[in-house]
């Protein structure tokens, strides 16, 4: 069997962006399950977690193909693991992993069962790129199964009903290489940007789109970072973005790294942008809410 595993992307990708501390949000109403509270460490995103009933903290990652647990706590839970495949992240290198079947999660509420996870080791991104340990990176099969509220600044998340999603408008979402998009726009260039909350760091942009929308002149330029995910550090450019509109809103000033190769998609967008916003978003109906925090 195969599989796609880039989203470890998100695991080394993220958001900067110039905004004003949002005032505070309202709770989240008219859920279908209570509030889970969120634990919010700078622009990464966990929360409690159940697998196989051994409680643990995930990583929640929207941009997450599938769920990934670490080989050590896969032990510790009792995934029998199977299969090895080499996967290929950002990196130039690749690392093994295994996977595992009837796989029972639990999170916010929720209960997801018979699934399939992916086993590997996931010491060098906990350290390299976390910058804490890092037992289950929770992926797109959570976000598949209903309709959540998340509020990032007010470290919270539920379930809702569809009777209950906002009366405006929403932005669609399409699906690209396993990942949810949708539509931004760069310096008034429009892009189609993965929609991820597992990235941490600056706006990623691929180097074709870069030299699209002229980021790449040297006035532009701010240096570079080293940055990547499976496969070990790359090296990426900064540039200043003057303008990203997504959701209505508009950030000023923004910094983005643009990647060195054509992998992944045109742009991801992480918690650094996307805390700006109360979200609901709703994989099965490809639509998602984005109403700027006041």
């Amino acid at each position: 069997m195969s599989v796609r595993l880039g989203w470890l992307v998100a695991l080394m990708a993220g958001v900067a962006a110039c905004a004003s501390t949002p005032e505070a949000a309202p709770a989240i109403t008219a859920q279908a399950t209570a509030p889970a509270s969120l634990r919010v460490v700078g622009n990464r995103i966990f929360l409690p977690v159940e697998v196989q009933g051994i409680a643990t903290d995930a990583l929640l990652d929207s941009g997450a193909e599938m769920t990934l647990v670490d080989t050590a706590f896969a032990t510790t839970a009792g995934l029998a693991a199977f299969g090895e495949e080499e996967a290929r992240g950002t990196g130039a290198g690749t690392q093994s992993v295994q996977f595992a079947e009837g796989v029972t999660l639990k999170a916010a509420g929720k209960t997801l069962q018979d699934r399939m996870v992916a086993i590997l080791d996931l010491t060098d991104i906990s350290q390299r790129v976390v910058g804490a340990p890092l037992t289950v990176v929770l992926g797109r099969e959570f976000f598949d199964a209903g309709i959540y509220a998340i509020d990032i600044e007010a470290a919270q998340i539920a379930e809702i009903g569809p009777d209950a999603v906002p009366a405006s408008d929403p932005l669609p979402l399409q699906d690209a290489h396993g990942i949810k998009q949708l539509s931004a726009s760069v310096n008034g260039v429009a892009v189609l940007a993965d929609f991820d909350l597992g990235n941490g760091n600056e706006v990623l942009l691929s180097r074709s789109f870069a030299e699209r929308a002229g980021l790449l002149a040297p006035e532009n330029i701010l240096g570079t970072k080293m940055g990547g995910g499976i496969g070990g550090d790359v090296e990426r450019t900064l540039v200043r973005i003057e303008t990203l509109e997504i959701g209505g809103l508009t950030l000023k000033d923004v910094t983005a790294a643009v990647s060195p190769h054509e992998k992944g998609a045109d742009a991801n967008i992480g918690v650094s942008v996307l805390r700006n916003f109360h979200i609901v978003v709703d994989y099965e109906g490809n639509r998602i809410w984005l109403e700027p925090h006041a």
